[in-house]
């Protein structure tokens, strides 16, 4: 298949602004997904900090019936799906298992009882959520607090863990429009860049050749070499407008339909030439 230089600039262009806005969209992507995640990690540690802190103020002061009021509270909080404590065996051995909500349920839960946190992005079909997990090891100086006054074990046991979950399909949806709307705005910008692109090039390029093809086939069909074209000598397209010119005026002289110029006439274009 044969194609026009205008098709092919055509389809060059269009390829590379495709190719910029597919780019330009994914890097948009990722980079929004990395900062939401690197947010709401960073808030995840401060929220298990304090669930943790307040847990410990109910144990100093003798309330740990009202943790579950604390356990709302923090429920309430955005995007939260899930916010326990995960009691480790010392603390079943020392004060019976406590509530359902506070057994392990699943593996983050038993790796934390181990003594190793957790913080991963778990992935259910199209549900996405956050899952972090922060053991509680008994130590003689937690922020002044003295673990192993209450609680008979060594120090460095596990007494249980915080737990907390977030849902992330807000947030990524969120993301998702914010790249929908990143990608119609850039759509509009490099189609109005494109079209412009185009315009420059067919008014430029595309029409000054197409008339030097009209004049030729003109000079070789009609036999008309009286066709002059126009153009500017500061660019390449005027300069061969200019020579085809000169050579249309050769062959006239040739053919005697133009009178030889006179040396007045010469001296000029021969500067010009040089």
């Amino acid at each position: 298949m044969r194609l026009s230089i205008t098709a092919k600039i055509n389809f060059f262009l269009l390829f590379i602004f495709s190719m910029v806005l597919v780019f330009s969209a994914a890097y948009q992507a990722v980079r929004e997904r990395d900062l939401i995640l690197t947010l709401i990690k960073e808030q995840s540690r401060e929220q298990s900090e304090a669930y943790f802190d307040g847990l410990n103020m109910l144990m100093l002061t003798g309330k740990m019936d009202a943790r579950d009021t604390l356990r709302a509270k923090f429920l309430d909080h955005a995007h939260v799906e899930d916010a326990r404590i995960v009691r480790g065996a010392a603390i079943n051995k020392q004060y019976g298992a406590g509530r359902e909500t506070e057994a392990p349920k699943d593996r983050f839960d038993a790796l934390a009882l181990t003594g190793k946190g957790s913080l991963e992005v778990v992935h259910d079909g199209i549900h996405s959520k956050l899952v972090v997990t922060r053991p509680l090891l008994a130590s003689k100086d937690f922020r002044g607090t003295d673990c192993t006054s209450c609680h008979q074990v060594p120090e460095n046991t596990v007494l249980g863990a915080v737990r907390f979950d977030y849902s992330l399909d807000t947030l990524f949806t969120r993301v998702e429009q914010n790249i929908l709307t990143s990608a119609l705005s850039l759509t509009l910008i490099f189609g109005l860049g494109l079209l412009l692109t185009l315009w420059v090039i067919r008014t430029w390029i595309v029409r000054p050749l197409n008339q030097l093809t009209r004049s030729m086939e003109e000079a070789t069909d009609l036999h008309d070499f009286g066709h002059r074209l126009e153009g500017d000598e500061g660019d390449e397209i005027g300069r061969v407008a200019l020579a085809y010119n000169q050579m249309l005026d050769s062959v006239e002289r040739q053919l005697g339909k133009r009178p030889a110029p006179s040396p007045q006439d010469e001296k000029p274009t021969d500067h010009a030439r040089q």
